[in-house]
C-alpha cells in the first residue's frame, strides 16, 4: 500500500501543503516520499508519492518515476509483470529495475492507455505524459485501490484517501448530508449505488475505468472492462478443473514479493483453501494469522488449528476485545474518512495490527470468496 497524490491546473501547491500532505500519506508509504513538479503548457502539475516496499527495494524503484517524457506515481501491484517485462523486453526495451512500477511505466510507453487490458493486479496510478500535455488516471477493475479526486478554482486534486485533498489544495472539505443520510437509512449496500462520496464536489475514479485528462475541468472515466455474463457448454469436471487452475495460477503470481508475505487463516473454506494451495502445491512456508473470539458462535479456533497442524505452519494468535471500542470505532472512521460499513471492519483491524506489528506488509486472505462462491444466501 502506498499513497499517491497530485494536482493539475492552475494552482503551484507551496511547501507547506506539499509537507502536510506527504506527512498525512505517511502510514501508507513509510520507506520513502518523493515529489515532481512542472509545467506542462497551460498547467502546473505536481505529483506526490509515499511508498511501501514491496517488489525491488532499492531506491532505484523509488517514485515519481520518470521515462521518455512520462512521469508515474503509482498504488498497487501488477501481478503480472515478470511476464510483461518479458514481452517488453522482447520489443527492445531496457529496465534499469526489477519492479513493477517500471513495468506499468514502459508498458504505457507500448501501448498508450489500453495498457491497462494487459495488466492483472491492484492499482491507482497518475501518470503525466508531457509529450501529449495530458494527465491519465486510472483504476484497477474491481476498485481495490482508492483513487478520490475534486476539482476547485481551476485545478484538480486528486489522492489516495479523501483526507488527503484538502492537505494539498488548502481548501477545507464539507460532509455531503445527503450520502451519510443514504447511509445511516439503508447500510453498507447503498454506498455504492450513486456516484457521491461522503464529501460534497469529492468523487472516486469509478473502478474498472480511466481518464485521459486534457484540462482540469474535464475529467471524463471510462469504462475499459465490464463483468459480463457470457456461459458456455462445459461439463461438471471441466467447470471443477477451469476453477482450479485459475485459482492456483491467481494465487501464484500474487505471492510474488521480496518482502515475507503472511495469510489470514480463517476456519472457512476460503482461508484456508490458499493457505493449503501455497504450503502443499508452491512449497511456501507459512506465517498464518488468526482471530479467535471469546463468543462461543463466532469461536473458529478448533479448524484453525485443525489447518495449522495440517499445514505445518507459523501461527500467531490475536483476540478481539469491547474494551476501548469506541475510541478504535472513532480511529477506523478517522483512518478511512468515513463511517465503517460493516463491524467485520473493526474485527479485522485486530488482524491487520497483529500482522504489521509482527513485520509483515503483504497479507493473502480469502476476503471476496463468499461473494464470488455464493457463500452466503444473499450472494446467492
Amino acid at each position: 500500500m502506498c499513497g499517491i497524490a497530485g494536482a493539475f491546473g492552475a494552482d503551484r501547491p507551496d511547501a507547506d501543503r506539499i509537507a502536510l500532505t506527504l506527512e498525512r500519506m505517511r502510514n501508507r508509504g513509510p520507506d520513502a516520499r518523493g515529489v515532481h513538479s512542472e509545467r506542462v503548457g497551460p498547467h502546473m502539475v505536481t505529483l506526490l508519492h509515499t511508498r511501501l516496499s514491496i517488489i525491488d527495494l532499492d531506491a532505484r524503484a523509488n517514485q515519481p518515476m520518470e521515462r521518455s517524457g512520462c512521469v508515474l506515481v503509482f498504488n498497487g501491484e501488477i501481478y503480472n509483470y515478470l511476464e510483461l517485462r518479458a514481452e517488453l523486453e522482447s520489443k527492445g526495451h531496457v529496465f534499469d529495475t526489477r519492479s513493477d512500477t517500471e513495468v506499468l511505466l514502459v508498458a504505457y510507453l507500448e501501448w498508450g492507455p489500453a495498457c491497462v487490458d494487459r495488466f492483472e493486479g491492484m492499482w491507482a496510478l497518475a501518470l503525466l505524459d508531457r509529450r501529449a500535455g495530458t494527465l491519465f488516471l486510472s483504476r484497477d477493475p474491481f476498485g481495490e485501490k482508492p483513487l478520490f479526486y475534486m476539482v476547485r478554482d481551476g485545478t484538480l486534486y486528486f489522492g489516495s484517501e479523501a483526507k488527503i485533498l484538502p492537505a494539498l489544495s488548502g481548501k477545507p472539505l464539507r460532509v455531503n448530508l445527503r450520502h451519510l443520510s443514504r447511509y445511516l437509512v439503508n447500510g453498507y449496500r447503498s454506498l455504492f449505488k450513486q456516484e457521491e462520496t461522503f464529501f460534497e464536489g469529492v468523487r472516486e475514479l469509478p473502478a474498472a475505468s480511466s481518464a485521459m485528462v486534457r484540462t482540469p475541468r474535464e475529467v471524463t472515466p471510462e469504462p475499459y472492462w465490464r463483468l459480463e455474463y457470457r456461459p458456455r457448454s462445459m461439463s461438471m469436471g471441466e467447470a471443477i478443473e477451469g476453477v482450479r487452475e485459475r485459482v492456483f495460477r491467481a494465487l501464484e503470481i500474487r505471492l510474488r514479493a521480496d518482502v515475507p508475505v503472511a495469510f489470514c487463516l480463517s476456519g472457512g473454506i476460503d482461508s484456508t483453501t490458499l493457505a493449503s494451495i501455497a504450503a502443499k502445491h508452491l512449497g511456501q512456508h507459512l506465517h498464518a494469522f488468526s482471530i479467535f473470539d471469546d463468543d462461543d458462535r463466532y469461536d473458529e479456533s478448533k479448524n484453525i488449528e485443525v489447518m495449522v497442524a495440517a499445514l505445518d505452519c507459523e501461527h500467531h494468535v490475536t483476540h478481539t476485545s469491547t474494551r476501548g471500542f469506541f475510541d478504535r470505532l472513532a480511529e477506523l472512521v478517522a483512518y478511512h474518512d468515513a463511517p465503517v460499513p460493516t463491524i467485520t471492519w473493526y474485527v479485522h483491524s485486530f488482524l491487520s495490527e497483529a500482522i504489521s506489528r509482527n513485520g509483515y506488509r503483504v497479507a493473502i486472505s480469502g476476503v471476496g470468496a463468499d461473494e464470488l462462491f455464493a457463500g452466503y444466501y444473499d450472494h446467492y
